[in-house]
C-alpha cells in the first residue's frame, strides 16, 4: 500500500517549468506499508502527459481552456530518489519525499530534471522497484520495463506546466520553496 501526501488541496494545480529548472511546488511525498522489510527497493518518479492537448488559461473564466493539439512530448525521464535503493523497513517507517525533483523546460537538459512543454497537462507517478543482487547496490534503473516494479498513480497530483504561475497568491506561496 502506498499512500500520497501533499500540501495542495486544488483538485488541478500548477507547475513552473522554465529553462533553468525548478523545484516541484507542492513536493510530492509518498509512504509504504505491506513491503518486506529485508527486500531493497528503489523508489521512482516521472511525470507523463496526461492528454495530447495544449491548453491556455482564460483569465475572464478563472480556468483552462482547450488551445489545441499538444506540442511533440518532451524526452522522458525517470528521477530515482536519491537515497535509493531502501530497506523495506526503511520504507515502512519513513515518508519518502521528492521535494528535490527539478522541472524544467529546456530540452538539451544535461543535469537529469524531468522535462515538460509548458502549458500541457501532465501527471507525476510513483513507481517502486524491486532491486535485487548488483541492482540492490545502487546501480541506476534504465528501463523500468526490465525490472519488477509497481506503478502508483493519484490523480490529485495532476498539473498543468506553465513559465508563470496564473495566481499570484500560489506566486507568492511557491517563490521560497523552488529556488
Amino acid at each position: 500500500m502506498i499512500r500520497i501526501n501533499s500540501k495542495s488541496k486544488e483538485k488541478h494545480g500548477v507547475q513552473i517549468s522554465r529553462e533553468f529548472a525548478l523545484r516541484m511546488f507542492p513536493t510530492v511525498r509518498v509512504s509504504f506499508t505491506g513491503l518486506r522489510t529485508d527486500q531493497r527497493y528503489a523508489v521512482l518518479m516521472d511525470i507523463v502527459p496526461v492528454d495530447n492537448k495544449r491548453y491556455r488559461y482564460a483569465y475572464h473564466r478563472s480556468s483552462w481552456l482547450v488551445a489545441g493539439k499538444a506540442d511533440p512530448p518532451a524526452p522522458h525521464r525517470l528521477y530515482t530518489h536519491p537515497d535509493s535503493p531502501f530497506t523495506g523497513d526503511q520504507l515502512r517507517k519513513q515518508v519518502v519525499s521528492f521535494e528535490k525533483v527539478k522541472l524544467t523546460n529546456n530540452e538539451m537538459d544535461k543535469h537529469g530534471h524531468l522535462v515538460l512543454n509548458s502549458m500541457h497537462k501532465y501527471q507525476p507517478r510513483i513507481h517502486l522497484v524491486k532491486r535485487n543482487g548488483e541492482s540492490a547496490a545502487g546501480h541506476s534503473v534504465v528501463d523500468l520495463e526490465s525490472e519488477e516494479y509497481k506503478t502508483f498513480v493519484y490523480p490529485e497530483t495532476t498539473f498543468t506546466a506553465v513559465t508563470a504561475y496564473q495566481n499570484q497568491l500560489v506566486s507568492k506561496q511557491s517563490v521560497t520553496k523552488t529556488q
